[in-house]
């Protein structure tokens, strides 16, 4: 099944969610060996990486975005109220997060100077060079980061609640096949 129903995800959510996923550990992976290295070629080359798939996400986020308001959202009429209300609330904030994530990395980078290059592809062309706007940026995208990865830890508790503990196949609407 290609769209949601009621009772479960289709595979384009299924889709956008798992890489979507992928991405975001592999962008906190990277960003945490980037910032804990020495200055060195590599050290470049994982940040001209970290912002080519910073541009990728976000990219997602919105074709994401755009597929969810076509579409219908599985309810979880079975779980207690105020579950179905911190789910809800948690969603929005990790959608509200994964955009301006990827806003403040770019603001960072082009504020401060550094083009960002799109997997070799095409060039964005840094706008100035404003280390006090780089900066407040660069703080803004680390705080972000630590909310995103608690959001995203909160979301996959969630699930793993659902699954292993009340067993009643909450997760199950995400990976298994329709």
């Amino acid at each position: 099944m290609i769209k949601n129903t009621t009772s479960n995800y289709g595979i384009i959510a299924k889709s956008f969610h798992w890489l979507m996923a992928a991405l975001l550990i592999g962008m906190f992976i990277i960003a945490y060996i980037m910032i804990n290295m020495g200055k060195s070629p590599y050290r470049w080359t994982l940040y001209d990486i970290h912002k080519a798939t910073g541009l990728l996400i976000f990219v997602l986020f919105a074709m994401r975005l755009f597929w969810r308001m076509l579409n219908t959202q599985p309810t979880l009429s079975h779980i207690p109220r105020w579950q179905q209300r911190a789910a809800k609330t948690n969603i929005l904030f990790l959608y509200l997060l994964m955009c301006i994530m990827p806003i403040t990395g770019f603001l960072t980078s082009t504020l401060g100077g550094h083009d960002i290059t799109f997997y070799g592809l095409f060039t964005i062309t840094a706008y100035a060079h404003n280390e006090v706007a780089s900066d407040f940026f660069g703080q803004a995208h680390e705080i972000i980061s630590y909310l995103l990865i608690a959001a995203f830890s909160l979301h996959v508790m969630g699930a793993l609640y659902h699954h292993f503990l009340l067993k009643d196949g909450v997760l199950k609407r995400m990976w298994k096949a329709s």
